[in-house]
Formats: structure tokens, sequence, C-alpha cells
């Protein structure tokens, strides 16, 4: 079977960032079809190689479905790198480059674990799936998610995104996901009055800052007790003109990152307009809003991955592409080689020995998969069957 260091070598020294995949995707589209996967199909935000099922023809038709991302953040300066970001190299047991952890060792992971099925026995077919975009909307998942549904016809299917968890975690679900633009006006005046601030886009804002802890407190009535907390969080703010500092503001903008859990999703068109009409905004979902998932975590494939990694299954923190899966009825987890804290900064890295100990852990997972356990979709949420 082929390195995994050496097709992670491969992977890391193509530039894919958000936006810039089409390489990689290329690459890997080539790779299916060298290794002789029996499906190929490379579109604009996604390319996956499917491996069919080699069991007996009255079984129940199911699919394991291994994913990750291709895209990475970009660089940052490179005077903070030891090396090139794109020129991957090893050493004492570490691979450093741009996307290594995050998560094109994950990538590698499910590749090679894939294709050491190649013309082997099966009950269930086997899917690798390389998604861009995910660094920004996550608009491969959500490509592949419904090509798959609308596609093919699987009695029941699971997935395993391998975003970096050390091997040490399962993420069960994560909360939604709500990037949003609030928009305040004001009068605008002359900046010698003081009274004219208040009157400002930015007096309307510096009160609703001055309320943010509040605001959260109120949220905290929404806590799940798996996902934990919701969270509403300013990450910028544009404002006036810079060029008339002796004017003061007509208009401002925040943006702002919510984390919804269950609880708060039912209401929370409601909460936003009371908070609306409170602190005198409008607003508009920047993205496609991401909802919060949860997968059971007493599902067999579940418990398998559990016995056979020791991992511990847990919400993410963060979030990531498990929900465009689950919306169509696919149960999914996130699990992967690669280390959180090595995500997004300079001299990224990921332990090679963790990458094997990820190859081993999906070979022995398909294999008793595919081989004993049978789990058909009864989840209410999920039961309206789309793929």
């Amino acid at each position: 079977m082929e390195k995994a260091v050496d097709l992670l070598k491969s992977l890391v020294n193509i530039p894919s960032s958000s936006g810039n995949e089409e390489e990689i995707l290329i690459f890997l589209e080539k790779w299916f079809i060298e290794k002789q996967f029996d499906f190929v199909i490379r579109k604009e935000t996604f390319v996956a190689g499917q491996i069919k099922a080699k069991g007996k023809k009255e079984q129940k038709k199911e699919a394991i479905i291994l994913t990750g991302h291709v895209d990475t953040v970009v660089s940052g300066h490179l005077a903070d790198w030891k090396f090139s970001p794109t020129d991957a190299r090893v050493e004492e047991g570490k691979l450093f480059g741009l996307g290594a952890s995050d998560m094109k060792g994950g990538d590698v992971g499910n590749l090679l674990a894939a294709a050491s099925f190649i013309g082997k026995d099966l009950s269930q077919d086997i899917w690798v799936v390389g998604t861009a975009n995910e660094e920004l909307d996550g608009k491969g998942s959500e490509d592949f998610a419904r090509y798959f549904s609308e596609n093919w016809s699987y009695d029941s299917a699971c997935c395993i995104i391998a975003e970096p968890t050390d091997l040490e975690k399962i993420y069960i679900g994560q909360r939604g996901n709500h990037f949003m633009k609030l928009h305040f006006s004001g009068k605008a005046g002359h900046a010698s009055v003081q009274e004219h601030f208040q009157q400002s886009a930015l007096g309307a804002v510096t009160y609703f800052l001055e309320n943010i802890e509040q605001i959260v407190e109120d949220l905290k009535i929404y806590k799940n007790s798996q996902l934990g907390l919701p969270t509403f969080v300013v990450t910028s703010i544009l404002s006036g003109d810079e060029n008339s500092p002796n004017k003061t503001a007509d208009f401002a903008e925040l943006v702002v990152d919510c984390r919804l859990t269950p609880e708060l999703e039912e209401v929370f068109e409601q909460v936003m307009s009371e908070l609306a009409l409170q602190y005198h905004f409008t607003y508009e979902d920047i993205v496609t809003p991401v909802l919060s998932t949860l997968t059971d975590n007493q599902a067999p494939f579940i418990q398998l991955l559990t016995d056979l990694s020791g991992a511990k299954t847990t919400a993410a923190s963060g979030s990531n592409d498990q929900g465009f899966f689950e919306n169509v009825g696919i149960r999914t987890v996130v699990f992967g080689p690669g280390q959180h804290e090595q995500c997004h900064i300079a001299n990224e890295s990921i332990i090679l020995e963790k990458l094997e100990e990820h190859i081993e852990i999906l070979q022995s997972f398909i294999k008793k998969n595919a081989g004993e356990l049978r789990y058909l979709l009864t989840n209410p949420v999920y039961n309206k069957k789309i793929y």
C-alpha cells in the first residue's frame, strides 16, 4: 500500500486555500482512477470515489462515507514558518506543512483505508470524498450531500468526517452556526457637539455592545445538555467615514457569530426580532445558516468506532460540515488524526504515528461495520428517507 507520509506530502505540496482547490481536486480524481475505484466523480466543489459492495445482492444496500475537506486557510506571514507552507517536511516523527492537521492528514487516512479494500468482498459501498470551501461556508460538503441524496439510493448510510480530534474524541454533534450582519442607522451631525454622538449610529451600537453580556446571560436558558450554551459574539464593526473625522456616523454594521442550540433554534427568529426592536437594528444572514446537529451516541456504528478507538463521544465546540450530511439523513460523526491546537497556525504539523493509527482504525471499522452491523435510521428527525 502507498505510504501515508508520501501521499500526505503530495497533498500538502499542492496549494489549496479556500476558493483555489481545483488542482488538488484533479489530483484526487486521478488518484481514484489509478487505484481503480469503481466509480469516480469530480464536480466544482468536490471529488468522490466509490468502492462497490461485492456481497450478496439480497442484502440491504448500505454505505460508509469517509469525507474531509481539502482546502486550507491562507498561510499568513511566511516569515513565521520554518519551511515553506507548501513544502512538506518531516522532523522528529511529525510532518510539517499547511493543512497537515486540518485536514489533509485525515484525508490521507480516508483514502488509504478505503483503497485497501479494492477488490475485496464487502457488503457495503465505501465512498471517499474530498470537499472544497469548508473554511468558508462548507459548500463542498453541502453539494456532495445533495448529490448523494438525489442520485443514490441506500437503505442506510453512516459518515465519518476526519476533522482533527487527535483520535481521542468523537464529535457526535455541534451547535448551529449563524453569521449575521446587524444594521444600525442614526443621525449624522457635527462631532464638535457631544450630544450628536448619542444620536449617531455609533451611539446606538455602543448601547448595544454595553449590553452584550446581558444578552448572552439571557440566552443561557437555551442550554442543551450535550451541546452546551449558545454564544453571541460580535466579530467586526464598520461605521462612518474615516475621511470625515469631524462628522458622526449615520450608519454602522456589526457582524455577529451566533452558535445555536436546538432549543434556541426553535425560537431564534422571535429572539432576534425582540433584540432588533429593543436595540433599533435590522439584520440579515450573510451565509446560509447551519442547523445544530446531534447524533444518537448509542447508534451501533458510533459504538463500534468508540470500541475500536477508545475515544470519548462529545460535542464539537466549533462548527464543521456534519450538519450538511445529517440534514439529508446520514448519521455523521467527526473523528480524525490531526491535532486541534495545530489548526490555522504557522508551522502546522501532524504526528505521523497518529496518521498510521487512523488508517488502522478505519480499516477495522470498515471490516466490522460492513460484516456485522446493520443500522437503519429510525430517529424521527431523519425518518423522511431521501437518499
